[in-house]
């Protein structure tokens, strides 16, 4: 009796008949033909994102075979697929480029804002001129 190849785990979530993924120990381990091809920390979702799109690129399944396996959204697979064609592995491992500013309320800022509530008064006249 010969037997049928490729094997892969019984936990395997397959995206096709050669392709699939499981997770043992919090590492994800993605299975190409019952050999393991990649994996990561079951947390790291930078390197899940990279990792579906390039397999995803290669050739060794679909977007629409990743999003009925796994219960992502589309559009989310299809960002990153896009990141991945434009800018390559540094898409999602490169630091955040987005520049910004968080606005904190300190103590001493907190407490005149309290007093003016406090007094019915708006506070916006005060928050304007802090920025």
């Amino acid at each position: 009796m010969q037997l049928k190849l490729p094997l892969f785990p019984k936990e395997t979530k397959l995206f096709n008949s050669s392709f699939g993924l499981f997770s043992n120990g919090g590492t994800v381990f993605y299975l190409h033909c019952g050999q393991p091809v990649g994996m990561h920390d079951e947390e790291d979702h930078n390197s899940f994102r990279h990792k579906i799109a390039s397999f995803i690129e290669l050739g060794l399944c679909t977007q629409s075979e990743v999003v009925s396996t796994l219960h992502v959204s589309p559009d989310s697979i299809r960002r990153c697929c896009k990141q991945y064609r434009q800018d390559g592995e540094a898409a999602f491992f490169a630091p955040d480029k987005r520049k910004g500013k968080s606005h904190k309320m300190l103590p001493a800022v907190l407490q005149r804002v309290q007093a003016r509530l406090n007094e019915g008064k708006s506070v916006i006249p005060l928050l304007r001129k802090k920025a």
